[in-house]
């Protein structure tokens, strides 16, 4: 079965380069090739986050002079379940203290180091990360030679990462970030022309007239997710009832039907 156009799985195939979302990836980039250690990557619900992410992770995963691993979700019950998880993605087998632990992923970092490897941490749904999961990355941000860190990381997470890391209790590891980015709703330009972008890769004609993306762009103010939830629904209700293209009554009720309102 032929995925919808209008998806709203995390596909980076799928996911627009925006202007500004070309120079939130630049900044993760310049952050991860110069070995700064961490960055941030921000936005409220919808805004693409877990995309910009897969998209980051295929990258590195793909360099021979980088080692990376993805967390989708860091739900953890401690922060030495956490470590061990991080270690686990790199085959290094689970200690029985979180010194032990500590002491062998450091002896993993200095060898890929020494190999010129860079090892890359991208961690989706951050503000999921605990007081103590945020020390221990703090902890593992001084792995570090006298010109790198020895490990990096990326954050992506929901607006409430942005208040748990504004806390006066966590100004040592604010201070690690480095160039942190928001991602910021798209204009009308941007959602027209990702939804034109999402038709040609899908390799069909854009159903959808500028009259129809102006309603929807009206509705969704620009989040992403919620602009391809209306399109899926809109696109599927004009495919069976034969339309060739999507008609404004058809984006209304796909409005109706795919958008939570309150």
């Amino acid at each position: 079965m032929m995925n919808s156009p209008f998806s709203i799985s995390p596909n980076p195939a799928y996911l627009y380069l925006t202007p500004s979302l070309k120079a939130v990836l630049h900044k993760v980039r310049f952050t991860i090739d110069r070995r700064q250690g961490l960055t941030c990557v921000l936005g409220d619900i919808g805004m693409g986050k877990s995309s910009v992410l897969r998209l980051l992770y295929g990258e590195y995963a793909s360099r021979e002079d980088s080692l990376a691993a993805l967390i989708p979700t860091p739900s953890f019950a401690s922060d030495f379940a956490f470590l061990k998880a991080l270690c686990g993605e790199f085959d290094i087998l689970p200690k029985r203290s979180l010194y032990d632990q500590e002491q062998a992923f450091r002896g993993f970092l200095v060898d890929s180091f020494e190999k010129g490897t860079n090892v890359v941490f991208f961690i989706d749904e951050s503000q999921r990360l605990n007081p103590k999961m945020l020390e221990l990355i703090r902890t593992m941000l001084n792995f570090e030679t006298n010109q790198a860190k020895l490990i990096q990381f990326v954050l992506a997470g929901q607006i409430e990462l942005r208040e748990n890391l504004l806390d006066p209790s966590k100004k040592a590891i604010r201070s690690r970030i480095f160039a942190p980015s928001t991602l910021d709703p798209l204009t009308l330009g941007e959602t027209r022309a990702m939804i034109s972008f999402r038709c040609e890769h899908a390799e069909i004609k854009n159903p959808f007239s500028d009259l129809q993306v102006d309603k929807i762009y009206e509705v969704s103010g620009g989040i992403p997710r919620e602009v391809l939830k209306i399109c899926h629904v809109a696109h599927e209700l004009s495919l069976l009832q034969g339309e060739k293209t999507v008609s404004l009554e058809t984006v209304n009720q796909a409005i109706s039907e795919a958008v939570f309102h309150v």
